[in-house]
């Protein structure tokens, strides 16, 4: 046999893969790059899946950290640490507003509670319902908050007949139209001292007045006018042109209302906070927060109540704030394709009203 014909195989040893082994080979390497497809589709929904709670997670952080400072510090101010110490308001109208609504009138008839619960019927004074961006979203409970801010300065003199206050230097940051509170030791003692009042005492007392004049100097007035303005130019209780002694302290209030408002991207938590001349300008903060359960803790209570079961009189009382907070993501990215939702709770306690 020639060399050629030798290498010739048989018939059978020459031929390829048949059409049932081709179709077999498919089948398996497609079940094989199911698989694979099914193992990263897994592995990347766990990922977004735990990539969402963990943004739950921190927005929620953020959103106890940022309310328990308000809460921490209602009623607080840089004179009095255990919440006993009379505030005269003299701005006009008051009750009107949610951020003005704290301490007692000249006339020594008292106001609101530096730190206020609203349920979910109850209205907050300027704060609207309804389906717009920054509104309050129907049927959501709300908080309001008010204290002495941290920027303040120190009182050289007071002189109640020009309604001026010198205070040691320009800088404070005070500006026209500003709500501050003076607080401290009053130069006339005779003239706290005639009022019949053991609420009001003799020595400290705090004084809530918009400042009328422009700032950068080290004079801080506060006359009478402006918007929503001083209905009296003096800062003492009963009316009286009480004195400021020096080393007294004057600082910007910090109001801010919390509440669940429509935001860009759904249900979000804003902070309303006041600016000058009374203007409220809510700020988005936390997105995702779909519900907030607020309960107040009583003096001698065993539990916390929503806020329909606070006394109007007792909210001054109010220990500690107990906030529930419900968030979900944005898209479907739990396991199941369904939002991710978490309720978070945290408790705060008042720094100047004791457990």
């Amino acid at each position: 046999m020639s060399r050629i014909a030798s290498m010739k195989g048989s018939p059978r040893s020459m031929r390829g893969l048949s059409l049932i082994e081709l179709m077999v080979a498919l089948v398996l390497g497609l079940l094989v790059v199911a698989a694979a497809i099914g193992i990263f589709l897994s592995n990347r929904q766990a990922y977004r899946a735990t990539e969402s709670v963990g943004r739950i997670q921190e927005n929620a952080r953020m959103a106890f950290e940022l309310m328990a400072r308000d809460v921490r510090e209602a009623g607080g101010n840089a004179c009095n640490s255990s919440n006993n110490m009379s505030v005269i308001n003299v701005l006009n109208n008051p009750t009107a507003r949610w951020w003005s609504n704290w301490g007692r009138t000249p006339a020594n008839a008292a106001l609101g509670s530096a730190l206020r619960g609203f349920g979910g019927g109850e209205v907050v004074p300027a704060i609207a319902v309804g389906g717009g961006q920054t509104q309050r979203i129907a049927n959501t409970q709300a908080l309001v908050v008010m204290s002495g801010g941290e920027r303040s300065v120190n009182v050289v003199s007071h002189v109640p007949g020009t309604q001026t206050f010198t205070v040691q230097n320009a800088n404070h940051g005070f500006q026209t139209g500003d709500v501050l509170l003076a607080c401290g030791q009053d130069a006339d003692v005779v003239s706290l001292a005639s009022v019949q009042d053991t609420d009001v005492g003799t020595v400290r007392f705090g004084a809530i007045f918009q400042m009328t004049n422009a700032g950068g100097g080290t004079s801080i007035l506060h006359a009478v006018g402006g918007t929503p303005g001083n209905a009296s130019a003096n800062l003492g209780p009963n009316g009286i042109a009480s004195t400021f002694g020096a080393n007294a302290t004057i600082s910007r209030i910090h109001a801010a209302a919390w509440y669940i408002g429509n935001g860009a991207q759904g249900p979000t938590l804003y902070q309303a906070l006041l600016t000058p001349n009374g203007v409220v300008t809510p700020q988005e903060l936390i997105p995702g927060v779909s519900a907030m359960n607020l309960e107040y803790l009583l003096p001698g209570a065993n539990n916390y109540v929503a806020a329909n079961l606070v006394p109007a009189a007792n909210w001054g009382d109010v220990l500690a704030v107990r906030m529930t907070l419900t968030l979900q993501s944005d898209e479907s990215t739990g396991t199941d394709g369904q939002p991710i939702r978490r309720q978070l709770v945290q408790v705060a306690s008042l720094r100047n009203r004791s457990l």
